[in-house]
């Protein structure tokens, strides 16, 4: 195995999506997990908002909306009748996407496939059994799949190797947290009922004849009658299951049969887990040249669907740190903002889970908020962000603040409309600019275009939204967008001219109510440290 610039310990979605965007950087990263080859198992389901975006921006997208299924809401049973006061359906607008249910294995598969089209390949069968750090790098000791001892010589070391992670022990950063003392069960099969699909269902008996438990189904691609089951495991069966992994068919249908609607009949189980439910936050996210993300810094109850998707927004973060800091656009504090921003969204998500799973089990919960969209997770105060806008709308998307996206933009020679994140990411900072007229204030965010450009060559891009009636020459170094129906105004709340540099994870990272050269070299100071 050769060296690279970082080592990914772990093959999981986390893993995955940090080696795509290294890879496509061009960085070289390795990742290697200790399984023989990928499982199969539908763990986690729900995929955000937030997290569609982000498969936007590294291309699998389309793939991820084809092998899911959309969920159209919640509903809530109880004693076999629908309790419209905690049942919901979703908006099927307004919302950059909607919430989608796609097995953990299929989101593995899109993502590794993703790595391999940039060149990348999962080394499997290697697990890590030391790390050294040095003072330039770091040396990780590794028993390939016969046995062999290999070392790998890295800059940097990250660890997406789970709940009990080694990489995190090694680095002997405390998991604060504890365990629920519910057993939880999870089958994936087929079910046979009257309910339509689309929703995520919730039933819940109160007839002492019949399993005090609340069993959740949601549905999964692969057949129209294909549901992952899960449920709180009555007491008087979690003791019988404390040693069984996975309860085969009639074991699992004995515990989730009286919990069902009448008439159910399941078949064709795929798969069954037991488990108990954790709530755990790492002390940091890294420390040195070793880092950790995903449920290797933070574990949290499943109620939302947020574990795999903090994750992945963990690795989203990084990435671009490591990326710059490798390239040398970047000084090496600016990794030091990976556990500034994350790890108050880790203990958020583990403070906001672990009250969800409580209401759940006291039989009060609350349907899917816009906050489980994670459109709304922001970094204001980061160290890495800066507002030069003293008089700034409340209201309008400030630095930190993932950047909205705007729809109905018009260009020229393009026929048909824009959308504002059409224009964003791609491993890349952009110089974003608002004018409503023209001469100065394009010549002054030229003048930002070219000073990003030299601040970080090959990284940076700029775009320009006129206001209607606005004429901008399109010989400069811009997309020039025209704001057709005054959306991107509205959204954010411009006048006059204003400027907002967007980070690569898609977060505003400056923002001014004027653009020039100075300006925007100020912030370059902050990655340059």
């Amino acid at each position: 195995m050769e060296d690279a610039d970082v080592l990914v310990v772990g093959a999981g979605p986390v893993g995955l999506l940090l080696g795509i965007e290294l890879q496509r950087a061009g960085v070289a990263v390795r990742v290697i997990d200790q399984m023989p080859s990928r499982n199969f198992f539908c763990k986690a389901l729900g995929i955000t908002p937030r997290t569609l975006e982000i498969f936007d921006d590294v291309g699998i997208v389309d793939r991820a909306i084809e092998a899911g299924v959309w969920l159209t809401g919640v509903e809530t049973w109880v004693d076999g009748a629908m309790v419209p006061a905690r049942s919901m359906h979703l908006p099927t607008q307004g919302l950059p996407y909607g919430s989608l249910s796609l097995a953990q294995y299929e989101t593995e598969r899109l993502l590794e496939a993703a790595f391999a089209e940039h060149g990348g390949r999962v080394s499997y069968g290697f697990t890590l059994d030391s790390f050294v750090e040095t003072d330039d790098g770091v040396d990780a000791f590794l028993t390939g799949p016969q046995g062999e001892a290999r070392t790998v010589r890295c800059r940097w070391l990250v660890g997406c190797d789970g709940a009990h992670s080694k990489v995190r022990s090694a680095l002997g950063l405390s998991y604060e947290g504890a365990q629920f003392p519910q057993t939880f069960a999870l089958a994936d099969l087929d079910v046979d009922w009257a309910h339509p699909r689309g929703p995520m269902y919730r039933f819940e008996w109160s007839d002492a004849a019949r399993a005090k438990t609340t069993i959740a189904a949601v549905p999964i691609r692969g057949s129209a009658r294909r549901y992952r089951l899960s449920m709180i495991v009555p007491e008087e069966h979690a003791a019988s299951l404390a040693s069984v992994a996975a309860p085969d068919f009639d074991t699992m249908c004995g515990l989730l049969m009286p919990a069902l609607p009448e008439g159910t009949r399941l078949s064709g189980m795929r798969w069954s887990s037991v488990y108990r439910v954790s709530h755990r936050i790492a002390s940091s996210y890294g420390r040195g040249r070793v880092f950790i993300a995903g449920d290797a810094a933070h574990i949290h109850p499943p109620v939302g669907g947020q574990g795999m998707n903090t994750g992945l927004q963990d690795a989203h973060n990084l990435a671009w740190k490591l990326t710059y800091v490798a390239k040398g656009l970047a000084h090496s504090a600016l990794l030091d903002s990976y556990s500034a921003e994350r790890h108050p969204v880790g203990v958020d998500v583990v403070q906001a889970t672990s009250a969800a799973l409580n209401a759940v089990l006291a039989r009060q919960a609350a349907n899917p908020a816009m906050r489980e969209t994670q459109l709304l997770v922001t970094y204001r105060g980061s160290p890495i962000v800066a507002d030069l806008c003293a008089d700034a709308d409340p209201e309008s998307p400030a630095p930190g603040d993932r950047v909205p996206d705007v729809c109905g933009l018009s260009q020229r020679f393009v026929g048909r409309p824009r959308r504002l994140h059409e224009f964003i990411g791609r491993g890349q900072h952009v110089l974003l600019g608002y004018v409503d007229s023209a001469d100065t204030q394009v010549q002054a965010f030229a003048d930002g275009c070219r000073a990003l450009a030299g601040l970080l060559p090959g990284a940076a891009s700029a775009v320009l939204v006129a206001a209607p009636g606005c004429e901008v020459s399109t010989d400069e170094p811009m997309s020039v967008l025209t704001d057709v129906n005054g959306k991107f105004a509205a959204t954010f709340r411009a006048s006059g001219s204003a400027a907002w540099i967007v980070r690569p994870d898609g977060h505003i990272g400056w923002r001014s109510d004027h653009c020039s050269a100075d300006a925007v070299n100020g912030w370059g100071r902050i990655l340059r440290g």
